[in-house]
């Protein structure tokens, strides 16, 4: 009889408060994991040894590096660059590396080809991120909270917003990348036309201060909060709602559907995933051992996530 109380109990409380888990596996970078995306089987991982590592994530193979020239430090050192952020679009790799003096070059990468389009020697420019919108263009946003559309194919400037005064953290396209969210110091994620540069939403009051992270799914977004506070929010409805961590949440991940999102959850590396509508708490994903930098939904039940280290790990839940 207390065999069956107890099965009870617990079946209650997993019921109620979601589950536990470990991850199924993990891949190992050759650096530190700065920024990775998905394409199928395939996981681009950049990282801060000068090298985009390939793998295939279902097999656990990694496939290739792709290797970047080393430059000069501050004290006139070869150092292998940093590698800031990754996109891919097609056959195309577009990513950001540290350059010379503090500044950034951007990358094009065609058939194991690089092209530099932006060079830190001469344009002189602070780019955080970089994202494809389509074949032609990409989308750049720099430390000082700029909105830049570039033409790789001539490499001229359509436009470049200042999008505020507070420090720039991060964007996010949309599925048809007709718009972006964009998240600063100031608490507001703004979500702006991709096409004109201008402000369409403002989202607010969800957070107090800095969000760290946005992803903008199928007119859902989410924030990842200084103030603890994963704020979610439905595009063109009043109110967002926001759900709250024991600890800073650095970043947070949502799916192609906006069905489920995942942030950051405690100060021991959690991840928290949950229904964005409902906010009923899916599962607790446990096993990272630094500072969560990523979250990806890959597949139905399967999130990739990377951290301050060389691990990146594969978790799947029923």
């Amino acid at each position: 009889m207390k065999t069956k109380t107890y099965l009870f109990l617990l079946f209650l409380v997993l019921s109620i408060t979601g589950y536990s888990i470990k991850p199924l596996y993990h891949l190992q970078a050759s650096g530190t994991v700065t920024s990775f995306i998905v394409k199928g089987d395939v996981l681009y991982a950049a990282t801060d040894a000068g090298c985009i590592d390939v793998f295939n994530w279902k097999t656990k193979k990694k496939m290739h590096t792709i290797s970047f020239p080393d430059i000069k430090d501050f004290m006139g050192d070869d150092i292998p660059p940093k590698i800031y952020s990754i996109d891919i679009w097609a056959d195309k790799i577009i990513c950001v590396g540290q350059g010379v003096r503090g500044f950034r070059n951007v990358y094009l990468i065609e058939k194991d080809k690089k092209h530099l389009l932006i060079e830190a020697a001469t344009d002189k420019m602070m780019i955080k991120k970089a994202l494809f919108v389509n074949n032609d263009h990409i989308l750049l946003a720099t430390l000082g909270n700029e909105l830049i559309l570039y033409n790789i194919l001539n490499k001229t400037i359509v436009y470049n917003h200042q999008l505020g005064t507070s420090v720039f953290s991060d964007i996010d396209l949309n599925n048809d990348k007709t718009k972006v969210a964009t998240a600063d110091e100031s608490g507001i994620i703004h979500i702006i036309n991709v096409e004109n540069g201008k402000t369409i939403e403002e989202l607010k009051g969800q957070n107090l201060d800095n969000i760290y992270q946005t992803k903008f799914n199928n007119n859902w977004v989410i924030g990842a909060g200084q103030d603890r506070r994963a704020s979610v929010y439905q595009l063109d409805k009043q109110q967002g709602y926001y759900l709250e961590s024991s600890f800073i949440i650095y970043c947070v991940g949502l799916d192609q559907q906006g069905e489920f999102g995942a942030f950051s959850y405690s100060e021991e590396n959690y991840i928290k995933v949950f229904n964005t509508k409902t906010k009923e708490e899916i599962a607790l994903l446990k096993g990272q051992k630094s500072t969560l930098t990523q979250i990806e939904f890959v597949e139905e039940n399967t999130i990739i996530s990377s951290s301050e280290d060389t691990a990146i790990m594969v978790w799947k839940w029923k």
